[in-house]
């Protein structure tokens, strides 16, 4: 019989990848949505789904109903207010691992992210061993999240994967940088240094879910995913102006400026009703010079490694841009 996995986030960007990652390997898959007339790019697939809402116990305990594995991709990278950012990240996953033990689940698999554990603030990249320092409400709770988490459970297995920035074609974050330098032939640079960043693409994370679902060892424990190779905007800019054949160049962005204009967009959403793009929390982590994160643990303990290289990774993202109109 083929084990069941129940993935939350399934019509989201990571969830999406990962439903189809565990059909490739053979996994009956059951995704956990609150629409069912809205599958997007689960429509058509061999999966079984369940609807309902992660604040609904009742919900849950129907959705994990005779699953071998929950992995949970669900989340919110940004809310109206601190108190929906900790609901959504941290109450619901220690309510989700409580039910989850309950119906006998054997294994929680949760996508977290290097936000929880804060930036490379010592010049080398950060490893799971270290005091986790997050520096935004949405990073304080992820850290949350993977602490309830912990808490919660005593005879289910656990993975928590901490993955750094996620590229891949049906993502929204970068659609910005790609455009600047497709339409514009420029890139920002902000404050007066060149910031790095890990990086993993979407195929390789997906990748890295299954093989904590399948994996023997090296269970109950927290690892990092990302690509050894670290990008700057600068970097990504020039391979993203090569694909296209333009000339790009920097535009710079003082902190004052990229201050005055956060302020103004929070004021804005405020006014809206709706979660604010460009926060004050989110001007730190732009401004921060290092944002890198080391995979030697995941490496060392599944051999696990990316396959994507950040070219591969901008060269795909790019095309399916391009091939749904986004740019």
């Amino acid at each position: 019989m083929k084990p069941r996995v129940l993935i939350t986030g399934g019509t989201g960007f990571i969830g999406s990848y990962a439903v189809e990652e565990f059909l490739k390997a053979g996994w009956t898959v059951r995704a956990f949505i609150r629409n069912p007339q809205r599958l997007t790019w689960l429509a058509g697939l061999p999966i079984e789904t369940s609807v309902g809402r992660m604040e609904d116990r009742a919900s849950l305990a129907a959705a994990v109903e005779g699953c071998h594995t929950v992995v949970h991709c669900a989340g919110l990278t940004k809310a109206r207010t601190r108190e929906e950012l900790f609901r959504a990240n941290a109450l619901t996953v220690e309510d989700f691992a409580a039910v989850a033990q309950q119906a006998d689940v054997k294994r929680f698999i949760l996508c977290s992210s290097q936000a929880a554990s804060g930036p490379s603030t010592t010049g080398q990249p950060s490893r799971e061993d270290e005091e986790a320092k997050p520096i935004s409400d949405y990073g304080r709770s992820k850290l949350e999240g993977e602490c309830r988490l912990r808490a919660a459970v005593n005879k289910m297995e656990w993975v928590i994967l901490r993955p750094p920035a996620v590229m891949g074609p049906r993502d929204e974050q970068f659609i910005p940088l790609f455009r600047a330098v497709t339409r514009y032939g420029i890139y920002p640079r902000f404050g007066s240094s060149e910031q790095s960043y890990s990086f993993i693409s979407v195929y390789d994370l997906a990748r890295a879910l299954l093989l904590a679902a399948k994996a023997d060892t090296g269970l109950n424990e927290v690892y990092f995913t990302a690509s050894p190779e670290a990008l700057n905007w600068s970097e990504a800019a020039q391979t993203i102006a090569r694909l296209t054949g333009k000339k790009v160049r920097p535009l710079p962005i003082s902190e004052f400026l990229l201050r005055t204009v956060g302020a103004m967009t929070s004021i804005a959403a405020k006014m809206r009703g709706e979660p604010a793009l460009l926060n004050s929390d989110k001007i730190d982590e732009i401004l921060l010079p290092g944002w890198i994160c080391s995979s030697e643990k995941i490496f060392q303990t599944w051999n696990f490694r990316c396959a994507w290289s950040p070219e591969q990774t901008l060269r795909d993202t790019y095309n399916g841009y391009r091939e749904a109109g986004r740019l």
